[in-house]
């Protein structure tokens, strides 16, 4: 019987031990990134539809997430499909958090994406990171809700892409997605 009884306390004290090891990484909750709101909820990206377009899920349930305040070569578009795989690169399958503006017309979840590569890594914007390679256009039409800071350096992403001609930029007059959905 005693022995039953030490057997009972080490599996315990094993569970206990495993779950503060394994369930803290993934449960922990991350401090807001710089210049982000303090509200920031964990998701699983679990498929990346295009470059501003992800399906994420929490607990449960799954939903559509638009990148915020910028907007990519659509699919079937020059630079669509790079623009779809540099965010696979960046978020697919991990773990990201996000900072809801809204829903849109569509009934997507409007969002700045933050990600965390290593666990000592700052955090990344995802939305600023996919202007900066190249993979996107500022939505200035869509981007007013967002601070005065955070528009700016949105556009001097965009103006240091295009002077370095990095991504998109290389081509000759890349055409807007706005102006592309338009064309058909």
């Amino acid at each position: 019987m005693l022995d039953a009884f030490i057997l009972l306390m080490a599996i315990v004290a094993l569970a206990i031990i495993a779950k503060s090891m394994f369930s803290g990484a993934a449960t922990r909750e991350a401090p807001p990134p710089a210049g982000a709101s303090s509200e920031l909820q964990r998701v699983k990206v679990r498929h990346v539809i295009d470059g501003d377009t992800v399906i994420v899920a929490r607990s449960w349930s799954e939903y559509s997430v638009r990148l915020d305040s910028i907007d990519c070569p659509e699919d079937g578009q020059h630079w669509g499909n790079i623009a779809t795989a540099g965010l696979i690169k960046l978020i697919g399958g991990r773990y990201v958090y996000l900072e809801t503006h809204g829903v849109d017309e569509y009934g997507r979840t409007l969002a700045t994406v933050y990600v965390q590569h290593d666990d000592d890594a700052e955090w990344m914007n995802v939305n600023e990171r996919m202007v900066m390679l190249g993979h996107a256009w500022v939505a200035r039409n869509y981007y007013g809700h967002l601070p005065p800071p955070r528009q700016h350096r949105l556009n001097r992403l965009e103006r240091w892409a295009r002077s370095k001609r990095v991504g998109l930029w290389r081509t000759e007059d890349p055409i807007p997605p706005w102006q592309w959905r338009n064309q058909g």
